[in-house]
């Protein structure tokens, strides 16, 4: 199972208690999966969940909002709710109801745009019917804090995926209308996630980058399994990447280290085949012969086996004074 269906398969089991935040994650629902259709001037409503999980859900919202008065069939592919009446009841409720009104007036005949299956950024119509997401959205559904998560996880469960964490991280919901788009970022950039909007093809992705982003959307949706299952991931993550880091700069400095040492050894035998060590002071002479003897310690180490002992600066300054020398040899000087 994907990490994008664990998601899914937690937020679906969540139960809404209030009856605003019911409606509002029914919106979501509707507004993602609903296309209507006009049949001797009733409005008829299907609603096309891409899985089963997202059909019960819808089902299981109907059912309790409207005490299990609506009739609707359920196809191995769409809910269809085909009497006029009770799809009115359920746009009603949803706040949609106007808005289709307002619109029907400006649509071309039914046929003709099932014909010609238009698409554009003001209708999108598929061979079904047109999207709910050509209406206005009734912002006044989602006015509490706790209806916009709602809308969220309703929108989300429809319309949206989440990569596996061990991969790459990346949430996104894809609507259908630009404006659709809009809508669902803002309410997104309103709980202070920076939600961007890209046209993919002839959709709109919302979408967040960020593994610490995403977390906070799964908090939102309290989605808490799969949220901590994203911050053990993120930790080990982190983990690795930090001692990566650490192991790259420790080579970065052991590769200093003996370059360093190679040059240097490298001077002192140059002196020695041409004037000979003896030409060096004894202080001179003593760390060049210490630095031949033993290649792999450092600067520090190299100071207290001298007698008497000295620092790490002491050392490193009797060593550029023994390479400097090697280059007035090789310069002639």
């Amino acid at each position: 199972m994907s990490f994008s269906t664990k998601v899914k398969e937690e937020i679906t089991k969540h139960e809404n208690h209030a009856r605003h935040c019911m409606i509002a994650e029914l919106l979501a629902l509707v507004l993602a999966t609903g296309e209507v259709s006009f049949k001797d001037e009733s409005v008829l409503l299907d609603l096309y969940p891409d899985n089963q999980a997202v059909s019960d859900k819808i089902c299981k919202l109907i059912d309790v909002l409207f005490d299990n008065e609506i009739e609707y069939e359920v196809h191995s592919k769409y809910i269809s709710i085909k009497h006029g009446e009770m799809t009115e009841k359920i746009l009603m409720t949803l706040k949609l109801s106007d808005y289709i009104d307002l619109m029907e007036e400006d649509w071309l005949d039914e046929d003709e745009l099932l014909d010609n299956l238009v698409y554009n950024d003001i209708l999108y119509v598929s061979s079904h019917g047109i999207s709910l997401q050509n209406c206005h959205f009734p912002k006044q559904v989602i006015h509490k804090d706790c209806c916009k998560k709602a809308f969220i996880r309703g929108f989300f469960v429809a319309a949206g995926s989440v990569n596996d964490p061990n991969k790459a991280y990346h949430f996104e919901i894809v609507t259908k209308t630009k404006e659709m788009a809009e809508v669902v970022r803002e309410v997104i950039t309103g709980f202070m996630l920076d939600a961007k909007v890209v046209k993919r093809k002839k959709y709109y992705v919302v979408y967040l980058k960020e593994g610490s982003m995403i977390v906070d959307m799964l908090n939102i949706m309290e989605a808490y399994v799969s949220l901590m299952d994203m911050e053990n991931v993120r930790i080990l993550k982190d983990m690795r990447n930090d001692i990566n880091r650490r192991v790259n700069c420790e080579t970065a400095n052991i590769k200093k280290t003996v370059g360093a040492a190679m040059r240097i050894i490298s001077d002192i035998e140059y002196i020695e085949k041409t004037r000979g060590l003896k030409s060096l002071s004894p202080a001179l002479r003593q760390i060049a012969e210490l630095r031949v003897s033993e290649p792999d310690a450092d600067l520090a180490l190299l100071g207290t086996m001298l007698n008497p002992p000295i620092s790490k600066s002491g050392v490193n300054h009797r060593l550029r004074k023994i390479s400097k020398i090697a280059e007035e040899i090789r310069n002639g000087e």
